[in-house]
């Protein structure tokens, strides 16, 4: 019954029949990556166990590296994606052999190296920027809006249709927070659908400055406005996730974003900065005594979830450092009592991979913070920046991963995000925003290596 997962792939390669590789990634894989979840696998014997995403950008990757490949020269941002998914892999090989390290391989593969090069490839050289995030939002309202149901009745209905065909997979359940169900959607976990609606919010809001949707929803009558609607929708998806980590990340992704929108940029840039060391030194004041609780003494539930986190980085810090470089294993890693799960990306990679992929995907965020902003401050005053609305979303990931993993559906959408921002910079007349005038910033960065590398 899991072979179901096939007409993803089946539905991929009639796609990519048809279409430019760029196309088909907008009008197959963005939906099964974000409609279906990652969660359910197609067991095959004697190959690889792929997800309905997986399977599903198997032919595309393939047509987009023989159409666009040979025009390919790497960049940083390239080498750190590669370096992560590379030295995920190693570790895991090194620790528990390739029997057990073949499908972490192949998820590697297709869940973090082919959505990166699809995106970096296809998006901004076909002039996909709207289509795609059209695409992404318009999918993301959609189950926000189902997300009603979910709230309402405390169960996933995504994966209670689809959980028959693939018995003994899952695993996961609703949970609750404050006497409300947190929807999950196909993402399987809130935090994680936190971190998408955040995304799409992100997307969303850039379409809607850029004035990309159309003014009134066509196939009902509503009197507000396309766009606001979609916006709001998105901000209440997000809400019903209860997902604490996403928000703050969200908030500060959109300060970001918003700085794109100022008449001048590096003095807002520096503003924001100053009223953050003002209100976060204090902040991290106010927290450490927060969860400073004695024992024996009453604690909320959100005092106790922030303890747990403390005590947890303290006692797993130490046998992250046992197996500094290449860490314990997907599986393997020493578990301590009470505390098997780990809400904190960083402290849970170190332990399963180490350092080495700890440090690389830190690396490949902070450099492509770098990038956008730089190119977004040479944009011209009031450009609807699709710069500073990748940078909001990279920050926003970047801030949310330390309290939920980098799995499931997040981990592809991740890197296709990457990817599609490393294409942007590549080619950043390809913004259909800005004017097609003599400009400076027009003119693509040059490809070759040795600058790519300065």
């Amino acid at each position: 019954m899991s072979l179901v997962i096939y007409f993803a792939l089946v539905a991929a390669v009639l796609a990519v029949m048809r279409m430019t590789p760029g196309r088909a990634t907008v009008a197959v894989y963005l939906p099964v990556l974000l409609l279906f979840p990652d969660c359910y696998h197609a067991f095959t014997p004697g190959l690889p166990d792929p997800s309905f995403n997986q399977a599903a950008i198997l032919p595309i990757i393939t047509v987009a590296f023989l159409r666009y490949a040979r025009d390919w020269r790497p960049s940083v941002t390239d080498l750190l994606a590669i370096g992560f998914a590379s030295s995920v892999a190693w570790s895991e090989y090194i620790n528990a052999g390739y029997q057990e390290a073949q499908n972490l391989i192949f998820a590697m593969l297709t869940g973090a190296i082919a959505p990166y090069f699809l995106a970096r490839w296809c998006i901004a050289r076909e002039r996909l920027h709207v289509q795609a995030a059209r695409v992404f939002t318009g999918l993301l309202f959609g189950l926000a809006v189902f997300g009603l149901f979910e709230a309402k009745f405390g169960f996933n209905p995504f994966l209670a249709t689809l959980g028959p065909f693939f018995p003994g997979q899952g695993g996961w359940v609703t949970t609750f927070r404050h006497g409300l169900a947190r929807v999950a959607g196909p993402y399987a976990h809130a935090i994680l659908a936190g971190i998408m609606m955040v995304l799409a919010y992100r997307l969303q809001r850039w379409l809607e400055w850029g004035g990309y949707w159309e003014p009134r929803f066509t196939r009902i009558s509503l009197p507000w406005r396309k766009d606001r609607v979609i916006s709001l929708w998105l901000f209440i998806g997000s809400v019903m996730t209860v997902a604490r980590g996403p928000w703050i990340g969200g908030l500060l992704g959109g300060a970001f974003a918003w700085i794109g929108r100022s008449k001048n940029k590096r003095r807002s840039l520096l503003i924001m900065l100053g009223a953050g060391l003002l209100i976060g030194v204090p902040a991290m004041l106010m927290f450490a005594s927060y969860i400073d609780v004695q024992p024996g003494m009453p604690m909320t539930q959100s005092q106790e979830s922030a303890v747990y986190r403390k005590v947890l980085m303290d006692k797993y810090m130490d046998i992250a450092l046992e197996h500094a470089w290449l860490g314990w294993g997907r599986n393997t890693w020493p578990k301590v009592g009470g505390m098997e799960s780990i809400d904190n990306y960083y402290l849970l990679l170190s332990l399963m991979h180490g350092l080495a992929a700890t440090l690389l995907l830190l690396a490949l965020m902070l450099w492509l913070i770098g990038q956008l902003l730089r190119q977004g401050l040479r944009e011209p005053a009031g450009h609807n920046s699709l710069a500073f609305c990748f940078l909001g979303m990279i920050i926003s990931v970047l801030i949310s991963l330390a309290t939920v993993y980098l799995g499931e559906n997040v981990l592809p959408a991740f890197f296709f995000i990457a990817g599609w921002a490393e294409g942007f910079l590549q080619d950043p007349a390809s913004d259909p925003g800005l004017e097609k005038a003599g400009s400076e910033l027009q003119t693509p960065r040059s490809h070759a290596f040795r600058h790519v590398m300065r």
